[in-house]
């Protein structure tokens, strides 16, 4: 990979204009930077004078509720991802690597590679300047240090992620159906297992369990169920700990009935291709390990020259505004906000991510209205947002909630879960899209059709599988000798 060429710094001249303008650049194309894109947008829209940017390292937004069903093949992947082109209606959209931002001289510094993605040419870079500055940069997964497991683990973040880990298990299915004589062997394939036992990792496994176990039933019959185990490993005693210890209990007991096995008060510690070592020294076979234990911010973040709690978010005051940077702002998952009600930072999830945009956009708004000099505190809007309830599915038509203090749990629980994330899907094109997928869902089978990246792969295998070959010949032949 070619590193940027520091000498090719290109700058964004903002459009020649008698007024002043003012830029506003937001970093992030997730659930927190697309709500302060659309505000301000809306609220600017006849404003030649302002000019907004977004910045992001994928052209679409990413429903990311809905991965596990994406990794079950229950619903399509594209139909859980928007092109952010469609939120720009005034705004400029930029694909591309945030490398760097510069509090002192109010810019920011980009990076995007040039020509195949895959192996790029050469690697270019921009410079942005700011007036006001949105830090929604989100965050990525935690291995603690471990690399062995960040090398040999799956996990669930990306939609790249649901369809490697769904062509994962398909392929693994395929290689137990083979290996019907090998009772070991076979086994050890038809061990998954999954870390963490928050919202990621509970709504993984439900649906891991569910499209293993029916494609089996469907489609594998040299294969036998008892063969098969799928593990949840957690650190704690409890699983779904934000949700209600009690609806935590039945998620317990309705995932062990359905087949999935629990670890408790454990955690992972090393892996291999095939084995996972817990913390006690236990060594468990398996082809199959699916990391959701916990987030982190990127190392942009933690290296910024701002204050960070211990968790390295971004420390925000009541304005969701970074202390000491007049104009930066910080939301979403990169941020450490703190809950006035609680005096704990509110946590990481899309229920907090939007109302913390729209505080945001509502002060970015009036700081343009009354100017950025202005240090009148009652122009700014203090972020004050309370819960309304969290919500899980944990496997084929259960789930389990809390809603505004109420506690729901089973098919009705599922069916709130449904209902709000399909109305929070942001267009209707794609909300028809996901109806569709799901009710296709209750009446046909599950689809086990892998579909390979490239056909190059092909080639790449049986190229491997010829010199693994030659060089196991090779070998036997030396030993009979």
């Amino acid at each position: 990979m070619f590193k940027p060429d520091r000498n090719k710094l290109k700058k964004e001249e903002g459009p020649t204009n008698q007024l002043p303008v003012k830029r506003i650049l937001i970093l992030g194309g997730g659930f927190a930077g697309i709500e302060v894109l659309k505000r301000l947008q809306k609220k600017f829209k006849n404003r030649e004078d302002i000019e907004i940017t977004l910045v992001s390292k994928n052209n679409f937004l990413l429903f990311t509720p809905m991965l596990p069903e994406v990794a079950s093949g229950m619903i399509e992947t594209r139909h859980i991802v928007t092109p952010v082109r469609e939120f720009c209606k005034k705004a400029k959209f930029y694909e591309a690597i945030v490398e760097s931002i510069d509090f002192r001289n109010n810019q920011v510094a980009l990076t995007h590679p040039i020509g195949k993605q895959t192996s790029p040419t050469d690697w270019d870079q921009h410079i942005l300047k700011y007036d006001y500055l949105v830090i929604a940069l989100g965050s990525q997964n935690n291995f603690f240090g471990m690399s062995d497991v960040q090398k040999h683990a799956f996990t669930m973040t990306s939609i790249g992620d649901a369809i490697t880990l769904r062509n994962h298990i398909i392929n693994i299915l395929e290689q137990a159906n083979l290996e019907e004589h090998n009772i070991n062997l076979r086994k050890d394939l038809l061990t998954f297992m999954v870390v963490g036992g928050g919202f990621n990792g509970i709504e993984t496994v439900g649906e891991v369990n569910h499209f293993v176990r029916d494609s089996i039933e469907k489609y594998y019959k040299n294969i036998l169920m008892t063969d098969v185990r799928v593990l949840l490993v957690s650190a704690s005693d409890k699983i779904l700990e934000q949700v209600d210890e009690q609806l935590g209990k039945y998620a317990l007991q309705k995932l062990k009935q359905s087949g999935v096995e629990f670890i408790m008060n454990h955690h992972v510690k090393e892996a291999t291709p095939t084995s996972a070592t817990l913390d006690d020294g236990t060594k468990i076979n398996t082809y199959t390990l699916v990391w959701s234990a916990g987030v982190t911010p990127t190392k942009l973040i933690k290296e910024l020259d701002c204050e960070h709690d211990r968790g390295h978010r971004i420390v925000t005051n009541h304005y969701l505004e970074v202390p000491g940077y007049e104009g930066v702002y910080a939301i979403g998952d990169c941020a450490s906000i703190t809950n006035p009600h609680t005096g704990k930072p509110y946590p990481p999830t899309a229920q907090h991510a939007i109302p913390e945009a729209k505080t945001a956009a509502i002060n970015i708004i009036n700081s343009v209205k009354n100017g950025k000099e202005s240090k009148n505190d009652s122009n700014k809007k203090k972020f004050d947002y309370k819960t309304k309830g969290m919500m899980a599915q944990i496997g084929k038509r259960t789930g389990v909630a809390t809603l505004f203090g109420t506690k729901v749990r089973g098919f009705a629980a599922w069916w709130l879960w449904r209902t709000y994330y399909l109305a929070q899907l942001p267009t209707t094109k794609k909300k028809l899209k996901v109806m569709g997928d799901w009710t296709s869902d209750l009446f046909f089978k599950p689809d086990v059709a892998m579909i390979k990246r490239h056909d190059i792969d092909i080639g790449k295998d049986e190229s491997a599988y010829s010199e693994q070959k030659q060089s196991k010949q090779t070998s036997i032949e030396g030993q009979v000798k």
